[in-house]
């Protein structure tokens, strides 16, 4: 299966990154992570932005956008598999080697003084939202809490969220019953 073509999706997101009418003002990096406003394990298809985006479809990854460059933090399970998804648009960052930056110290190495990175701030989860920010702010950046989620703002054809019944387990299945 041949990579995603992402120039013109990339060509979007920085038009909306530049120029949303939801930033208060403009961001120059966007950090897109591979999870929900749940921090589920298996997440529905309309909350799969990151692989909307890159076309790397494995489980764990996180993207980070700029002006300029579109990398891919992702672990050994998936190096193979993220660098024939993803088109050369992309820069793998592969975890765990020596030589891969963390996102804090790759964002502070190609950020201008001052940038600001947005986040989702109901899909990235709040320790790394303490740790990203902590880090940003001793750089001289900012990490911006977005309003709306960028990519749903690129996503045309978006699946729709499900909406399915709870399904109640049995005491058989759950343990014991607390009375509350």
């Amino acid at each position: 299966m041949p990579a995603k073509t992402t120039t013109e999706l990339l060509k979007q997101l920085r038009k909306v990154m530049r120029n949303a009418n939801s930033l208060n003002e403009p961001i120059q990096a966007l950090i897109v992570p591979s999870g929900d406003n749940h921090q589920s394990e298996y997440i529905a298809p309309c909350d799969c932005r990151r692989e909307f985006l890159s076309g790397f479809d494995g489980s764990a990854g996180t993207a980070i956008v700029t002006e300029e460059h579109a990398a891919m933090w992702t672990d050994g399970r998936y190096f193979l598999q993220a660098s024939q998804q993803m088109d050369n648009n992309w820069t793998l960052m592969k975890l765990g080697l020596k030589s891969t930056p963390s996102q804090e110290d790759w964002l502070i190495q190609v950020l201008p003084e001052g940038s600001n990175v947005g986040a989702d701030p109901f899909v990235l989860a709040a320790d790394q939202w303490k740790s990203l920010s902590k880090a940003m702010k001793n750089a001289g950046h900012h990490l911006v809490p977005l309003k709306e989620n960028l990519v749903d703002m690129i996503w045309k054809d978006q699946p729709s969220r499900p909406c399915k019944p709870l399904l109640v387990m049995d005491l058989s299945y759950t343990g014991e019953y607390v009375h509350c």
